[in-house]
């Protein structure tokens, strides 16, 4: 039997973090000496999956794609089923002329669109010998259910522990086992209350307009309180049906009905919200920037010669955004030969000078 709605995702988000992500998607961004930037995204996983990501640019035009298929362990007798089973990588890659042109790929225009949104600075600094960049990508707030403000519910110290991994959070000095249980009963709250009141709000609008309806929004006030608890306990599915279904048995009010056959076209934005949640917090997420030049600086804790990588899960980018920096130096070769050449004429000159006046 199908769990509720809300059940169905209390367990996707406590759980997400303990399991192997549904995709795993590599993000590699190249910063190039002339301001240009190359991003290449890889996402391995199963191909309908992989299809059906969410970013936005698996649609737009000018990125190059690239299908590989990876075999399962076949010869594996002791595999589970998802080890023999065939994945496929999608590798898709592209050149940016400058940094401007790369955020209105990585962050489109459309706010209807639910998809991982980043968003980039990039700045260099001539100082004649040297050339720095300073580079930070952000991951954007990705939280699709935002008519409540978490800080009515948790801490930031709070937060701080739930957008850590298992091991790390029970290696932090301030981690109490009996303490995180309330801030987890907590965390599930609020995501529960912010998807409810996101349906909810799309109810509303339909009582006001249309007349005919038998139900008031004022009754439908009253039970808001016994809908919700009910929808927690008892709701079976996750469609805008099932939902309202579950309102239905609360109010026993047959305007439920009427709304389920001529409004349900207006809980597609969940829909779509909830989808997107679901699926994307799901999934892992790796950044990897390279900068050019000798590496300054980044926040990474994670250095390969110029090269900075981040592992990061949907948390640390659902309740706020979540920057990844990077700075460097280039030596400018030119300004050095240049400077050289420089060196040897006024040399060349105070030399010629010296002779004339032997």
């Amino acid at each position: 039997m199908k769990k509720s709605f809300f059940k169905t995702s209390l367990i996707l988000a406590i759980l997400f973090l303990m399991m192997p992500g549904c995709l795993n998607i590599w993000f590699t961004t190249d910063i190039h000496p002339d301001g240009s930037i190359g991003k290449t995204i890889v996402i391995e996983g199963d191909s309908a999956e992989i299809v059906d990501v969410h970013l936005a640019l698996m649609k737009e035009p000018g990125w190059k794609k690239e299908w590989t298929k990876i075999e399962g362990d076949k010869n594996n007798p002791n595999g589970s089923t998802e080890d023999n089973k065939d994945k496929f990588k999608l590798t898709l890659s592209r050149e940016f002329k400058s940094v401007q042109e790369l955020n209105k790929s990585m962050n489109p225009a459309d706010t209807n669109v639910f998809t991982i949104r980043t968003n980039s600075t990039l700045h260099r600094k001539f100082r004649w010998f040297f050339t720095r960049f300073v580079y930070e990508e952000t991951i954007l707030n990705a939280n699709p259910f935002k008519k409540l403000n978490y800080h009515d519910f948790l801490s930031e110290e709070e937060v701080r522990l739930i957008c850590m991994t298992d091991e790390a959070r029970e290696a932090d000095p301030k981690y109490d086992s009996v303490i995180y249980k309330q801030t987890d009963k907590r965390y599930e709250e609020y995501l529960f209350r912010s998807m409810y009141e996101d349906f909810y709000e799309r109810l509303l609008p339909i009582l006001n307009e249309d007349k005919s309806l038998t139900l008031t929004v004022q009754e439908l006030d009253n039970k808001k309180e016994t809908i919700y608890h009910f929808l927690i306990d008892s709701t079976k599915g996750d469609s805008p049906e099932a939902i309202l279904d579950g309102f239905g048995k609360v109010l026993q009010n047959p305007a439920i009905e009427v709304i389920k056959s001529k409004y349900i076209n207006r809980f597609d934005g969940f829909s779509r919200k909830l989808a997107f949640y679901l699926e994307s917090s799901d999934d892992s997420y790796k950044f990897n920037i390279r900068m050019p030049g000798l590496l300054l600086s980044t926040n990474s804790n994670k250095i390969e010669g110029s090269a900075t990588n981040w592992e990061v899960t949907f948390d640390d980018f659902f309740f706020r955004d979540y920057t990844m920096t990077a700075e460097s130096r280039m030596v400018n070769t030119w300004a050095f030969i240049l400077a050289g050449l420089i060196l040897l004429a006024a040399m060349a000159g105070l030399y010629s000078v010296a002779r004339r006046k032997r």
